[in-house]
């Protein structure tokens, strides 16, 4: 819901139940007073743009799960990311292996998908997302490293879809070992191979 019209007695309180409604702040959103008779004044309140618009879907879901926390949110040429963080419950919000963050981050996307069809918003908890992929890459090369010393593939934990291809784009860059994959379903195994000159 990207907009809401809203009757008061006064315009305070028809902004009031709006920005409720909306699950926004003030300073999110633009006010265009649409009418105004003895019965009261009628309010068109809108996001200003996504990012309030996503915003306010992120806070309307950490309250209603019984969540307390803020949203920072950034914007690049790829899309929106946004992080929450909470003063104790980060690790609950991400979830083992990061899936209850993965869950929040499919019903995030499927319901802005209606109002910004095109935009690519990442979710992240505590900076979690982050953590992981430096981790990963850090870990891709020392697997890599040692695959090349002892000529042996090695396996690389079960990734995601994105964790895999943030793997694989490490490798590209590391000469003598190449990459396969084992397994099916939402989580696959990672093998790095050791790749031999003149074969």
């Amino acid at each position: 819901m990207r907009e809401i019209e809203v009757t008061g007695k006064t315009e305070a309180e028809a902004l009031d139940e709006a920005l409720k409604a909306l699950k926004a702040e003030r300073e999110e959103v633009n006010v265009e007073r649409t009418s105004e008779s003895e019965d009261g004044v009628t309010l068109r309140v809108s996001f200003k743009g996504p990012e309030e618009s996503v915003k306010a879907l992120i806070r309307y879901f950490l309250e209603e799960l019984g969540f307390k926390g803020s949203v920072k949110i950034k914007r690049d040429s790829r899309g929106l990311y946004l992080n929450i963080k909470t003063k104790r419950s980060d690790r609950l919000l991400i979830g083992k292996h990061g899936e209850t963050l993965f869950a929040l981050q499919y019903l995030i996307s499927r319901l802005i998908r209606k109002d910004y069809p095109t935009l690519s918003v990442l979710i992240d908890v505590g900076g979690y997302r982050m953590r992981r992929q430096n981790y990963l890459r850090k870990k891709a090369e020392a697997v890599a490293r040692i695959v090349v010393e002892t000529g042996k593939e090695m396996a690389m934990d079960p990734l995601t879809e994105k964790e895999r291809r943030i793997v694989e784009e490490v490798l590209k860059g590391i000469d003598g070992v190449t990459c396969y994959t084992i397994g099916s379903g939402h989580k696959q195994n990672l093998i790095i191979v050791p790749v031999h000159e003149g074969k």
